[in-house]
């Protein structure tokens, strides 16, 4: 009898979003489209390689992310039409490495909401699956998301002490994982 082997894949956040790629490297905006169609081949991705393009693009048309190289042509007047618009379009930054750290704080205060270093454009799907299911999520709920496997792994061992019972989102965690021991602890 034959094993039949199914793979189930989860769908990407990015299904359906619409993304404009701006960039002067012609070759890295081709990365980020194979990239992103790859995760999400019903995504729609708009590429723009100059300012004028660019601008034209931001203005006569609605996107759910901009990825802007930082070193593009007017990057800050590009960030600032993304940002000045009735609804602003979230921005993530393409950055080298070596970047002065001036720069990245002035982008910060302008409305970027994340960098992406050039180099590590072939992490840019978990990257912004990341920036899309925890956009609205303050920082440190997204950082605890991330640890939820430390944490339930080192507190395990802490069903021992009497005090976890007072805090019950920690008992109730603990209870669901199976590390609850009702008879010793209640």
């Amino acid at each position: 009898m034959k094993k039949l082997l199914f793979l189930v894949t989860k769908e990407s956040i990015l299904k359906g979003k619409r993304i404009l790629g701006i960039d002067n490297d012609s070759d890295a905006l081709i990365v980020l489209k194979q990239e992103i169609l790859k995760a999400a081949p019903n995504c729609h991705f708009e590429k723009a390689t100059d300012y004028e393009n660019a601008a034209q693009l931001l203005g006569s048309s609605t996107y759910d992310l901009v990825i802007l190289d930082i070193l593009s042509v007017r990057s800050f007047d590009l960030l600032r039409s993304a940002m000045d618009r009735f609804v602003p379009i979230p921005v993530v930054m393409l950055t080298p490495r070596s970047l002065n750290p001036e720069v990245l704080t002035r982008f910060v205060e302008m409305g970027a909401r994340a960098f992406l270093p050039k180099e590590d454009l072939r992490e840019i799907i978990p990257f912004l699956e990341d920036k899309f299911r925890f956009e609205n999520i303050p920082a440190w709920k997204h950082l605890l998301a991330k640890l939820e496997g430390v944490f339930t792994e080192k507190f395990k061992n802490y069903k021992d002490y009497p005090g976890v019972a007072y805090y019950p989102a920690l008992k109730k965690k603990m209870e669901n994982n199976g590390l609850w021991d009702k008879e010793r602890i209640d």
